[in-house]
């Protein structure tokens, strides 16, 4: 049976997801961009490896069969999000071997899971936790610049005003786009699952350290030490930050790119 048509049959077995899925995504948009942007990053790839791309392997129908079965015993002990996991992962992955011709690498996962709707669920698990360690980030280094500011939860104390840290300064957002950057790089490179890993890891990090660079700036401008700042350089400053953090993050995985062997002369 042709790749393709098993993966539209998955997608119709599984419509009950995917209803849920956009009927999810309605009230909130913004939740389905990684799997657009995820759908549309593969289909471009494979678009230009069409021509260098091995012949597609047959889909395990077994294998598909079994997860079909997960998906249906799955109402009654899970809830929607569970279902849609399935249904996602499943359909993706055979949409992968059926354009690629190959099982789908390490940080093809990472990318099927920003795909379903996280976003709010990080907000709320990360949120606050990520905000606690900006300000208190962010506090050590103004310090180190000079200025006499101490932190109070997610406040920054500065003589006598308190300028908060407030839930959309919390990085997650940040985060997560720079994971799905990341991801993305990952597998556009083909990377193993350690190097994989050695990218999440210091995509985190630069997600962080990019927060903390913003709160840091913006701190100038919220206490009044830039007069008369515009109103755009507060969405200015956090532009500038996550590319910053997402070109450091190009250079670290143009890094972690195998290299070919040389061969020595003799």
């Amino acid at each position: 049976m042709h790749s393709l048509l098993v993966a539209a049959l998955v997608v119709a077995a599984t419509w009950d997801a995917w209803r849920w899925y956009a009927a999810r995504v309605a009230a909130a948009p913004e939740e389905a961009a990684a799997l657009a942007l995820t759908v549309l990053f593969l289909a471009a790839v494979g678009v230009a490896r069409r021509f260098a791309a091995e012949p597609p392997r047959p889909i395990p129908l077994i294998g598909v069969a079994i997860l079909l079965a997960v998906y249906a015993t799955s109402y009654a002990m899970f809830p929607p999000i569970v279902r849609a996991v399935v249904a996602i992962s499943l359909a993706l992955f055979c949409f992968h071997l059926a354009a690629f011709g190959e099982r789908p690498p390490a940080a093809f996962w990472g990318l099927v899971a920003l795909a379903l709707p996280v976003l709010p669920s990080l907000q709320f698990a990360l949120g606050y936790p990520m905000r606690v360690v900006s300000a208190a980030l962010a506090v050590a280094l103004l310090q180190a610049h000079g200025l006499m500011v101490a932190r109070q939860g997610t406040f920054l104390l500065w003589r006598d005003e308190m300028i908060e840290l407030d839930a959309p300064c919390s990085g997650v957002s940040m985060l997560w786009a720079g994971l799905l950057l990341t991801l993305m790089g990952c597998v556009l490179l083909r990377l193993g699952a350690i190097k994989v890993l050695v990218a999440v890891a210091l995509s985190v990090a630069l997600a962080i350290a990019g927060n903390v660079l913003r709160a840091s700036s913006l701190f100038y401008v919220e206490a009044g030490l830039i007069p008369q700042a515009p109103a755009w350089w507060h969405d200015g400053v956090g532009f500038a930050a996550f590319v910053l953090s997402a070109a450091v993050t190009l250079w670290v995985l143009g890094r972690l790119q195998p290299r070919e062997a040389i061969p020595c002369d003799k």
